[in-house]
């Protein structure tokens, strides 16, 4: 399974992409930065995003990435969520005010994009892959997202925006086969309150949660706020956990050995 990070911060500015991932070329897990991180050739072979939440540094790319396929692609868009996510796209995104609706262009019948809703703990099938949404404790409704590759028997685990939670761990712990995390971490310690309030984690509520993964794998850091960006890496680092949190623009390679 192949995972390229495209951006992995939870704020914008020069340097700092919002959050995208992309697997094997075609699944992006949110759609921060597709469309700034990819190529247009790239962008055409994206035939299905999860989105774990409604937030726009996770949708925001979605308007500008369907515009770049229309007429172009065999297959619409396949954007999958929960019910609560494509309700609000639908009204506050693709509602012919803010952007067109594009699941009626240039037809209803023959759209080139299609919502498509997905159930908690629910698996669905994506060619090789399988993906199961996971609820976890955001400000919104939001999933996490495990996602299994058929073919290099790989899975990883996208927390999406989360603080504390259990479930998505007890969940890792059963998957014999999980190799990578990708966690969030968006707040200095020193800013607790907000990153609770917020449905956020610091250096230190990582840390606590990370004690319920009792699986060894690669543990990925995203959704760092640019402003804090040097304060957070050093309280990361002196967790002393091995920890990735240099990880835009680098490409992982996962196998189920």
């Amino acid at each position: 399974m192949k995972l390229e990070i495209l951006g992995s911060y939870g704020g914008n500015a020069n340097f700092y992409k919002l959050t995208s991932f992309l697997i094997d070329d075609f699944l992006a897990l949110d759609a921060g930065c597709l469309t700034t991180a990819l190529n247009l050739d790239r962008q055409y072979q994206v035939t299905d995003i999860v989105i774990s939440h409604s937030h726009m540094d996770h949708t925001g790319s979605l308007p500008y990435l369907i515009d770049n396929q229309f007429g172009l692609t065999e297959s619409p868009l396949r954007i999958w969520s929960s019910p609560f996510v494509l309700d609000a796209l639908r009204q506050h995104i693709f509602n012919d005010v803010i952007w067109p609706d594009f699941t009626k262009l240039p037809n209803e019948s023959q759209p080139c994009m299609t919502l498509e809703p997905m159930s908690p703990l629910e698996t669905i099938h994506i060619r090789h892959l399988r993906i199961t949404p996971i609820p976890v404790n955001h400000i919104v409704p939001c999933c996490a997202f495990l996602v299994e590759s058929t073919l290099s028997g790989a899975a990883i685990l996208y927390t999406a925006d989360t603080t504390n939670t259990d479930q998505i761990w007890e969940i890792a712990n059963q998957k014999e086969n999980l190799k990578g995390v990708i966690v969030d971490c968006s707040f200095p310690n020193n800013m607790t309150d907000l990153a609770i309030a917020s449905g956020h984690m610091t250096p230190q509520l990582l840390a606590k949660d990370l004690k319920k993964l009792k699986r060894p794998c690669k543990i990925m850091i995203y959704h760092l706020k640019p402003s804090f960006d040097g304060k957070m890496t050093q309280e990361l680092d002196d967790l002393g956990l091995e920890l990735d949190y240099d990880i835009q623009g680098k490409v992982f390679e996962f196998t189920s050995t």
